[in-house]
């Protein structure tokens, strides 16, 4: 008996990834608000002498017992730098990505800051790369912190829309790096792209054809991959604000 499979294409954006992390080496950080962003400075330095210090190190976890106290601010930073990732409590003070660093700390001085670590972020993007092509073998990388996966051909992808293995991904990933995800399932790329943003963080969405002109048309159309501030101002020229 012919079986006809629906098209279930998945966007795997990994939460916050480069802060979560960061909070993974430093748990005693979760909860505050924390930006990655810009190169190491004297305090760093001074940070990383402290988690090798033979107190901290007599700890069993060093990093964990370094007091918060010890991490730099934002109030204190003085440079060009931008955010390149911020925790979800950061956020609620309307920092984000791309945001000048000397700008977010008028936003919140307290904010705690660390310096981008690539190479611990890839050895991370690594890991959960390989949970899913395990599970899933047709990904698509899309940077350090995103893929497509094509659910279709795979066993259980078409259950619940691509529900059932949207969520075995999703654990997977967290049993592995104890890193939360998003996922969004949809027809095409586009589609998936857009819905992983639906139940942010930690959440999967899965939207058919059919949710189309109710899900997506009410949104603006900067949530479009690929509209970006100009694009935008010359939709709004035109008195189109709606993807509708």
């Amino acid at each position: 008996m012919n079986v006809t499979l629906h098209r279930r294409i998945a966007h795997l954006d990994m939460d916050a990834f480069y802060a979560s992390v960061e909070l993974l080496r430093y748990p005693q950080l979760k909860g505050l608000p924390v930006v990655i962003g810009g190169g190491r400075r004297a305090v760093d330095e001074a940070l990383t002498a402290l988690e090798l210090s033979p107190e901290v190190q007599a700890s069993g976890n060093p990093r964990a017992f370094i007091p918060v106290e010890a991490f730099a601010r934002l109030k204190d930073y003085a440079g060009r730098g931008v955010i390149t990732t911020a925790t979800y409590a950061a956020r609620q003070f309307g920092l984000g990505s791309a945001m000048g660093l000397m700008k977010a700390a008028k936003l919140c001085p307290q904010a705690i800051q660390l310096p981008v670590d690539g190479e611990e972020y890839r050895r991370f993007s690594r890991m959960f790369k390989e949970v899913i092509l395990q599970i899933a073998p047709q990904m698509e990388n899309r940077g350090v912190d995103e893929v497509y996966i094509d659910l279709t051909h795979v066993p259980g992808g078409q259950r619940e829309g691509g529900r059932v293995l949207a969520r075995l991904i999703q654990k997977s990933i967290f049993d592995t790096t104890g890193i939360t995800c998003s996922v969004g399932v949809a027809p095409n790329k586009l589609m998936a792209k857009m819905a992983s943003e639906f139940r942010k963080p930690n959440g999967i969405a899965v939207v058919f054809e059919a949710d189309l002109q109710t899900l997506f048309w009410p949104l603006a159309c900067r949530k479009i991959n690929g509209i970006g501030p100009k694009a935008d101002t010359r939709l709004q020229g035109l008195g189109i604000q709606t993807i509708g």
